[in-house]
């Protein structure tokens, strides 16, 4: 079926085959999803805690500025549950966020790519991405808040 919401038709963008009532993107009583970022930032630093790689990568997106926002805007990349009135984000789904990045489905410059995909290696241990490559095209501020993020996934 079509769905008039992420134009998936076959399962490809989202895993499954659906049409609208089915797409992460919508909300049947409501319409489309939509996430208030500062809830999100919330809900992912409250769901991080106790975790100091997960908290680092979540600190990261939220101290770059852009990526909560992007991620708030983008729900299939998100964990959400659907049981309450409202959907209640939880996290991040790290493995679609790379996927969504390699198939270059993800509008943004080279360093704030490579800013989530730090977040995304520092989350998650399945995500590996080449350190050396990925430092070295950051700007004086980004890496900063690198640096920063693997001290604190380090505990530190």
């Amino acid at each position: 079926m079509f769905c008039e919401y992420c134009g998936d038709i076959d399962g490809d963008e989202t895993g499954v085959d659906h049409d609208e009532r089915d797409c992460p993107r919508y909300d049947t009583a409501d319409g489309p999803v939509t996430i208030d970022p500062g809830q999100l930032a919330a809900a992912l630093t409250a769901n991080a805690d106790g975790v100091p790689a997960l908290r680092a990568a979540i600190n990261l997106l939220t101290a770059h500025g852009l990526w909560i926002k992007r991620l708030a805007d983008r729900p299939e990349l998100l964990h959400i549950d659907y049981s309450g009135p409202t959907p209640e984000p939880y996290g991040i789904d790290w493995e679609k966020v790379v996927q969504a990045v390699d198939a270059k489905e993800l509008p943004a410059s080279s360093g704030e790519l490579r800013i989530l995909a730090l977040a995304a290696s520092l989350a998650h241990s399945a995500v590996r991405i080449p350190l050396g490559d990925t430092v070295s095209g950051l700007d004086t501020a980004n890496l900063d808040l690198v640096l920063t993020a693997i001290a604190e996934a380090n505990g530190r």
